[in-house]
């Protein structure tokens, strides 16, 4: 049987460190000015400030682009009083305690700004 890993095979590049203090990177410590080699997924975007790539990093793909979708609020009112409840698009009831009709207006007008 053959181990296999999950991690894809990534491109070593050059870095160097640094700003003073040491980097610690796996079981390696980094010293000031010490050049080394490490995938670009070793290294945090935290530390990335201390750590300055040497050549060109690989392009990285572009996030993705998340499309927003209008909610729909709704007055709902309750069985045998004059409360009502704030209800979405999805039939989610949105307060927990009832509320009067000005109330629960005023709550959608601030949910949907």
């Amino acid at each position: 049987m053959e181990r296999t890993t999950n991690k894809s095979e990534s491109k070593q590049i050059k870095w160097k460190k640094v700003g003073g203090g040491s980097f610690r990177l796996g079981n390696r410590i980094i010293k000031p000015g010490q050049k080394f080699t490490a995938s670009e997924d070793e290294i945090p975007q935290a530390f990335r400030d201390v750590v300055v790539p040497l050549g060109s990093l690989p392009e990285s793909k572009p996030a993705p682009v998340i499309h927003s979708v209008d909610s729909t609020y709704t007055l709902k009112s309750r069985k045998g009083t004059v409360l009502f409840d704030v209800v979405n698009s999805s039939g989610k009831v949105l307060n927990e305690k009832a509320l009067t009709k000005e109330i629960a207006e005023k709550l959608i007008q601030d949910l949907v700004k």
